[in-house]
């Protein structure tokens, strides 16, 4: 029987990058408040992130769509997504930069791509501001976006901030644990 908490442990023990109990926890009360639909996620390493967050999408008819850059943690993320038992989780290899993305989400309308709910990076951290680029024509002024490790990897953020008053987007950065936190707008 799978077990989020579980694989959490397997992460931890075999020191594989995964979001912080504190991001977790953060991310579970957004996703309870706003009840997103559409999420998407860059960085998504062995499927923690997409299967916890599928998980409580699925109830209202929620879908995860998911990248991973690397090629082994994109590998052994389906087998735990597969093993979650979750169907609601779309994972893709590769770099998102790569990817016609806007193809990717299923057209609301024949003309026009679905726009996601939510949005979480956690991909490399010197192209946030590429991802938030890319995704421009998947959001809207209601989509919530996360961006996390934006405390403890600011020094590779400037980009970020850059491209954030170019588009004169309104963020907030919440400190999380002691050196850490996210970036988050639309909340």
């Amino acid at each position: 029987m799978f077990s989020l908490s579980h694989l959490r442990l397997l992460c931890e023990e075999r020191k594989i990058p995964l979001i912080s109990q504190a991001t977790e926890n953060f991310l579970g009360e957004i996703l309870q408040k706003y009840k997103p639909k559409i999420c998407l996620e860059i960085g998504g390493a062995v499927g923690y992130s997409a299967i916890f967050t599928a998980g409580l999408v699925r109830q209202r008819g929620g879908q995860v769509y998911s990248f991973e850059v690397s090629h082994p943690a994109y590998l052994e993320g389906l087998i735990h997504i597969r093993e979650s038992g979750l169907g609601n989780i779309t994972s893709y290899p590769g770099d998102c930069r790569q990817w016609p993305i806007k193809k990717l989400l299923p057209p609301k309308r024949r003309t026009s791509p679905k726009k996601a709910d939510f949005v979480f990076i956690d991909g490399q951290k010197s192209q946030y501001a590429e991802y938030l680029e890319i995704i421009e024509t998947l959001i809207s002024d209601t989509t919530i976006l996360v961006l996390d490790d934006v405390i403890k990897y600011h020094n590779k953020l400037s980009t970020v901030y850059r491209f954030l008053e170019k588009k004169q987007m309104n963020y907030e950065v919440r400190q999380l644990e002691a050196d850490d936190g996210v970036m988050t707008m639309g909340l």
